[in-house]
């Protein structure tokens, strides 16, 4: 059982202070609000730095402000190698995604795959979307409360309420515009977090030498695994090539994320947004290890969740906050407002999202003449709606089995690959047909769930680098591990929105294709983006596409080949220059449907 430590009423007052601050950005906002194309893209308006920052802290959950930091701890410094990939991303979206949906005025990124293939791409994607927020951010809301009830003794319902409630609120009354700022603020409060727990954790452990010193001898300073085995979690290639892939999901397909940079004034701040994104997300992770390996420093010679002050591996960091600061009102409150905030942002991205999802993508469609008060109004309480249902999904994960919720944070990469892949088909080759990405999503998919489903029915034994209680009081029981007895459940915990997770043991004997079942969950993503991208191509080269392909519907990195017509890649590409972005698209429109009734 974990020890709860009580928190001192100014604790309490902080938090609650960052609740109204939300809440309040969220009224300033909505009452300049005036029409659908604020709420949702805020007039494409916002400068790049604070859509950078919210980019950043919409993926750095609250799941992953906790995992990260307790993954560090028990596996140390193996997963600093993916900050290179997050740089490699930003750059590869910025310059390959961005500037398609930026030019091309859309609200809701699915919107492409209409004018590229067809609306039955379209409606699957945004059915897998749905399917895939609604799973994930019940865990979301929950894992972290549920953190903070074990430790500190908050109230369990009453986290998920304030999380939910207040998300809610300013999502629906200020829009995308509130969101973004409040993920500005929370952003600050987590930066700060962080650099208050790394410093106060190696200062309390004698200092950075002797805290080196500890993490040698506890085997925590590893930073790269070169072996090449697609088994081991946090190897360089997997938090690289893997990590890459799977930031490109998270940013430059996921209607959430990318919404943010469509709000920018012009495409080149969209593309420093989400550049700098990137860039603050690795730093985000990059300070998420320290804190994992400095709170190591301190109790490595007394593990928490060894001589059971903790249950679980996530509630690491919060233990932690209150065991080293209970004596100094407020800052618990400070840190663990931290927590809440990156709860927030992830819920209040969420709920912007879905919502324009569901104005663009159905409510438009069967309603297309929807006068826009009407339909702002609409919108804000579709907002509503939806943070309740969230709040719903909260309470039901708290009665969920551990397959379940270890289920639904794995099907994240089989889901988001087939979307990318489909995206890049589109995006890359002019020749690509909506048969052909049907097809490849449709087998990306398949493939995607037949490694999970392997990945859950022989799960391999958690493990973890050496723990001890050798230094705890007379009265505890000494123990040094070599391998952690950490529970299923806590693994869920590391396996947050970008897809870190611990490192496993080899499966039983006798397992069939045990050892594909046991690849690094980050490799997932890779696994069904490849087949997805590889069957468009093939289809585009053995029955390529006649139909048009405006240039505006590629991505900008091809330009130089748009005038290349007696090549077979771009016979099909219409190099007609539009002044007016409306008859752009209406031409695109026209070749929707003439590819539709060959369907």
């Amino acid at each position: 059982m974990a020890d709860n430590v009580a928190l001192h009423p100014i604790d309490y007052i902080v938090i609650v202070a960052l609740l109204l601050i939300s809440a309040a950005i969220g009224l300033y906002h909505g009452r300049r609000q005036k029409s659908s194309n604020e709420f949702f893209l805020a007039g494409r308006t916002m400068h790049p730095v604070p859509v950078s920052v919210s980019l950043a802290v919409s993926v750095i959950s609250a799941v992953t402000f906790l995992g990260t930091t307790a993954l560090s701890y028990f596996t140390g410094m193996a997963y600093l190698p993916s900050c290179i990939s997050r740089v490699l991303a930003g750059a590869f979206t910025a310059n390959v995604i961005c500037p398609v949906f930026y030019n091309l005025k859309i609200t809701s990124i699915y919107e492409y795959l209409e004018k590229r293939f067809n609306r039955i791409v379209r409606y699957i994607a945004v059915t897998e979307q749905v399917l895939l927020t609604f799973m994930i951010l019940g865990v979301v809301i929950y894992a972290p409360s549920l953190a903070l009830n074990a430790v500190t003794g908050l109230s369990l319902p009453g986290s998920i309420l304030a999380i939910g409630l207040v998300s809610t609120f300013y999502s629906a009354v200020g829009g995308i515009k509130a969101v973004v700022w409040n993920d500005f603020v929370q952003g600050i409060i987590m930066l700060i977090g962080f650099l208050v727990i790394i410093i106060t954790g190696f200062l309390q452990s004698g200092g950075l030498g002797e805290s080196i010193s500890r993490l040698r001898d506890g085997q925590r300073t590893t930073v790269a695994d070169f072996r090449i085995d697609p088994t081991i979690s946090l190897s360089v290639w997997s938090t690289v090539i893997g990590g890459f892939f799977l930031g490109v999901t998270y940013v430059g397909t996921n209607q959430n994320q990318s919404q943010r940079y469509l709000t920018c004034k012009n495409l080149k701040a969209a593309k420093q947004a989400v550049f700098l994104g990137f860039v603050w997300m690795g730093v985000f992770e990059f300070l998420a290890v320290l804190a994992g390996v400095s709170i190591y420093s301190y109790y490595a010679g007394c593990d928490p969740l060894t001589s059971g002050k903790i249950s679980k591996s996530d509630q690491i960091l919060p233990y932690f906050v209150v065991d080293v600061f209970n004596r100094v009102p407020g800052v618990p409150g400070f840190l663990l407002a931290a927590v809440f905030s990156a709860a927030l942002s992830t819920i209040s991205t969420a709920i912007n999202g879905i919502t324009t999802i569901t104005g663009e993508d159905i409510i438009r469609k069967i309603w297309p003449n929807i006068p826009d008060v009407k339909f702002t109004t609409l919108m804000k309480v579709i907002s509503v709606c939806y943070g309740l249902a969230f709040m719903g999904m909260a309470f039901a994960a708290a009665t969920a089995s551990n397959l379940l919720i270890r289920l639904t944070q794995a099907v994240i990469g089989a889901i988001t690959g087939p979307v990318l892949g489909a995206f890049l088909l589109g995006i890359l080759v002019p020749r690509a047909s909506a048969r052909g990405a049907l097809l490849g999503m449709f087998i990306g998919t398949v493939l995607g769930m037949w490694i999970l489903v392997g990945f859950i029915r022989y799960p391999k034994p958690p493990t973890s680098l050496p723990l001890s209680t050798a230094s705890c009081p007379v009265d505890d029981n000494p123990i040094t591990m070599a391998t952690g007895s950490i529970d299923n459940a806590t693994i869920t915990s590391w396996r947050g929105m970008d897809g870190t997770m611990n490192d496993m043991d080899e499966g039983e004997d006798g397992i069939p294709l045990g050892g594909f079942y046991h690849i690094s969950f980050i490799y997932f993503a890779l696994i069904t983006i490849v087949p997805t991208f590889l069957i468009g191509l093939v289809q585009a080269i053995v029955l390529p596409s006649t139909k048009p392909v405006h240039y505006t519907l590629l991505s900008p990195v091809l330009s130089g080949m748009y005038h290349k017509t007696d090549s077979f890649w771009f016979q099909n590409v219409d190099n007609t220059k539009h002044t007016d972005v409306d008859k752009t698209v209406e031409h695109c429109r026209r070749n929707i449907k003439t590819e539709d009734t060959k369907m």
